[in-house]
C-alpha cells in the first residue's frame, strides 16, 4: 500500500512539476537531432532525470528517483539475476548454497570500495542486518526466514534460514542485498559509496548528479567515465533539451509523455527502448463485499484495448489479466487461457437483467488531480453505465482519495482503478480482519503465496507464482488491465542500454558511444 500511495504521490509530482526550469536555456530550440553528441568526444554523456529524490539513503528509501542511479552504479548488491534467469557474481565472487536451502555462504570479493577502503565480512554483515531491519517492508521481507547472519573468515559470511526462501535469494541480487561500508553509515543519504562501477562526485538537490569513473572497479571499466544526470521536473522541457542536443537521452518517460513522442515523431528520430522494470499494472479494484457475480459482471465490461488505445502509444503498454509485468515469470499477456472474464458486454447487459444488478448503487472513486488514473476512470464509468449498472462517479483529489480509500476502515468506495507496484506480496492477507485497503482477502492466495517462496526449484517456485496469479484473477477483486512498460528515448549513437538488473537501476557502464 505504501508503495502505491508513493507511486501515485510520485505521478502527481511530476505531472504538477514546474514547467519552466528548463525552458530559459533553451531559448531557440532546434527542430532536428544533432547527428552526433558533443559529449561523445569527451566521454562523457548527460542524462534527464524528472524527479529528485531528496535522499540517497538507499536502505529507508523506495523511491523510483533514487533507485535509478544508485543501486548497481554506485552500490552493488552480492550477486546479480540476469534476465535469463542466471546468477553473475557481484561483491561475493562465489557462493554454495545447501542442498535443504537453508545456508548460503558467500565467499566476499578481495577489492575496495569506492572511497578504497577494503570491503570485509564486517561491512557484509552490517549491510545485511541494516536492510533487514530496513523501514522499507519489500526490503526487510527477504530476511523474514534469515535466521543467523555470521563471519566465517576475513572474506567469508554465511546467512542460516529457517525455511527456504526464494525471497531471500532472490533479494541477495536486489536492494535488500546491496553492500555499504559501516563506516559511511552517517553520508548515506547525500554520500553512499559502494564497489560499483561508478562512484558519485556530487548530488545537488534538484538540480543534478555528477558521476565518475570508480578507479577501483573490479570489473570492466565504464566506457564513459563521466556522467551527469540533470533533474528536469517539467517532461516536455525535458524532451525539448533531446531534440536541442543539450542532453543524450531520458532513460524514464512516464505515460503523461507517451502522445508527444509519437505527435512529434520522436520515437522514430531518437532510440526508443522499453523494458518492463519501470512499468507498473493498471488495474481496477472492487471491493470484495460486493456478490462474486456481480464483480465478474463488471469485469467483463472491461475492454482491455480500449484503455490501452487511451495512452496513444502502443508501445508502452500489454492488455494483461495477469497482475505483474513482462519480466515476471507468471506474466501472461491477455489470452483466452489466462482471462477468465474476457469482454463480453452483450454478455454483462444480459446478466445485469437476470440478476436485476442495475437496482444496486455502485460508488466509484476517482481520482480528479491524476490524469493516468482519471483517464482511465473515464472509460470504465461509462461503460459501466452503459452496460446497466447503477454507477455513481465520486472524482476527488489525491489528499481526500487518501483518506477514503487508503486509510478508511473499511475503505469508502465500491469500484475504483488504480495503478502501482507489481509485487504481487501487497495482496496477500493471512487475517481477514486486517485487509488493506483494497479490501482483498485470500487464504488461498496468501498460502500460494508463501509455497511459492519455499520452493526448492525455480519451476516449481514459478508454479506456485502461476497459480496465485490464477486465484487473483478469479476472485475478481483486483482486475488486471494493462501493463505499462518503461519508455526511454536515447540519442541514437549512445548504444548499449540493457534492461535493470538491480530492480530498476539503469546502469550507466553499459552505455557507450
Amino acid at each position: 500500500m505504501q508503495g502505491t500511495r508513493n507511486s501515485i504521490t510520485k505521478r502527481l509530482g511530476l505531472l504538477t512539476a514546474a514547467a519552466t526550469l528548463f525552458a530559459g536555456a533553451l531559448g531557440g530550440l532546434a527542430t532536428t537531432a544533432e547527428a552526433a553528441s558533443p559529449r561523445a568526444a569527451e566521454n562523457k554523456m548527460i542524462l534527464v532525470a524528472r524527479q529528485d529524490p531528496g535522499t540517497l539513503d538507499f536502505v529507508k528509501s523506495n523511491l523510483t528517483a533514487m533507485r535509478l542511479w544508485i543501486p548497481a552504479n554506485i552500490v552493488e548488491p552480492l550477486v546479480y539475476f540476469n534476465k535469463d534467469g542466471s546468477v553473475e557474481p557481484g561483491v561475493a565472487e562465489s557462493w554454495t548454497i545447501s542442498d535443504d536451502k537453508l545456508t548460503y555462504t558467500f565467499k566476499i570479493r578481495d577489492t575496495t570500495f569506492s572511497n578504497g577502503a577494503p570491503v570485509t565480512a564486517e561491512d557484509v554483515l552490517y549491510s545485511l542486518n541494516t536492510m533487514k531491519a530496513s523501514p522499507v517492508v519489500d526490503y526487510a521481507a527477504a530476511y523474514e526466514a534469515v535466521t543467523a547472519i555470521e563471519k566465517v573468515d576475513d572474506h567469508t559470511v554465511k546467512v542460516t534460514l529457517s525455511r527456504p526462501s526464494q525471497n531471500f535469494w532472490r533479494g541477495m541480487g536486489a536492494i535488500s542485498g546491496l553492500i555499504q561500508p559501516e563506516a559511511n553509515a552517517a553520508n548515506i543519504a547525500t554520500n553512499p559509496i559502494g564497489t560499483g562501477p561508478y562512484k558519485l562526485a556530487n548530488y545537488t538537490t534538484n538540480s543534478a548528479f555528477e558521476f565518475t569513473a570508480n578507479p577501483t572497479y573490479w570489473g570492466k571499466k565504464p566506457a564513459v567515465e563521466n556522467v551527469t544526470v540533470r533533474i528536469v521536473t517539467d517532461g516536455t522541457a525535458g524532451l525539448n533539451a533531446l531534440e536541442a542536443g543539450e542532453v543524450d537521452s531520458l532513460p524514464v518517460i512516464t505515460i503523461d509523455l507517451w502522445e508527444q513522442l509519437s505527435k512529434r515523431g520522436l520515437d522514430k528520430k531518437y532510440t526508443l527502448v522499453t523494458y518492463p522494470q519501470v512499468g507498473e499494472p493498471t488495474y481496477a479494484v472492487l471491493n470484495q463485499k460486493l456478490d462474486k457475480e456481480l464483480r465478474e459482471t463488471i469485469a467483463r465490461t472491461l475492454d482491455r484495448q480500449s484503455y490501452n488505445d487511451a495512452f496513444g502509444a502502443a508501445w508502452g503498454a500489454e492488455n494483461t489479466c495477469t497482475f505483474a509485468l513482462p519480466n515476471q515469470v507468471w506474466y501472461s499477456p491477455e489470452n483466452a487461457e489466462t482471462c477468465p472474464f474476457p469482454y463480453d458486454m452483450e454478455g454483462a447487459m444480459a446478466t445485469i437483467a437476470e440478476k436485476g444488478y442495475a437496482s444496486t448503487p455502485l460508488e466509484y472513486a476517482s481520482l480528479s488531480d491524476v490524469p493516468d488514473l482519471s483517464l482511465p476512470a473515464d472509460i470504465m464509468v461509462p461503460a459501466m453505465q452503459g452496460a446497466g449498472f447503477n454507477v455513481n462517479r465520486n472524482a476527488i483529489d489525491l489528499a481526500r482519495y487518501s483518506q477514503l480509500i487508503f486509510q478508511g476502515r473499511p475503505p469508502q468506495f465500491d469500484v475504483t482503478i488504480m495503478s502501482g507496484d507489481a509485487n504481487p506480496v501487497q495482496w496477500a492477507c493471512p487475517d481477514p480482519t486486517k485487509a488493506g485497503w483494497s479490501t482483498y482477502c485470500s487464504a488461498d492466495y496468501t498460502k500460494a503465496l508463501a509455497d511459492a517462496d519455499v520452493a526448492l526449484t525455480d519451476e516449481a517456485y514459478t508454479a506456485e507464482m502461476k497459480k496465485a496469479a490464477d486465484i487473483l484473477r478469479k476472485d475478481a477483486v483486483i482486475i488486471p488491465l494493462i501493463a505499462k512498460k518503461g519508455v526511454g528515448l536515447f540519442n541514437p549513437d549512445l548504444k548499449g542500454f540493457e534492461e535493470p538488473r538491480v530492480n530498476v537501476a539503469i546502469e550507466l557502464n553499459k552505455l557507450h558511444w
